[in-house]
């Protein structure tokens, strides 16, 4: 699977649980803790107030396509990242922000000793 099709599939599942006809823009914060271990919780405004997305009931294959995107854009050692944001807007733009969190990694390596 490529990263546009995984883009793809995370945008759609979003917009799948968002619970109003009436938001402008949502968002999925999403940790990589380990290896195939993925957190995620999200969020959305609709009607100016910010709402907790019902993240239980987005597709169980989250967890792979967000290991496979993991996978994918950190292939040779490059674009090094534990945390991410996808942001998503009704009309279907998005934008997806990696980050890398020393602290979430020096926690998990200390957990996994």
């Amino acid at each position: 699977m490529t990263a546009d099709e995984i883009y793809l599939k995370i945008g759609q599942e979003i917009s799948n649980v968002i619970e109003s006809g009436n938001w402008t823009n949502a968002r999925l914060e999403i940790e990589i803790v380990g290896e195939g271990v993925v957190g995620y919780t999200g969020d959305y405004f609709a009607n100016n107030e910010q709402k907790d997305m019902s993240v239980e009931n987005i597709d169980d294959d989250i967890t792979d396509w967000l290991n496979e995107l993991h996978k994918v854009t950190t292939e040779g050692g490059n674009n090094k990242w534990n945390k991410a944001i996808f942001t998503l807007t009704p009309d279907g733009q998005f934008d997806m922000e990696f980050n890398w969190d020393q602290e979430l990694h020096d926690q998990v390596e200390k957990l996994s000793q």
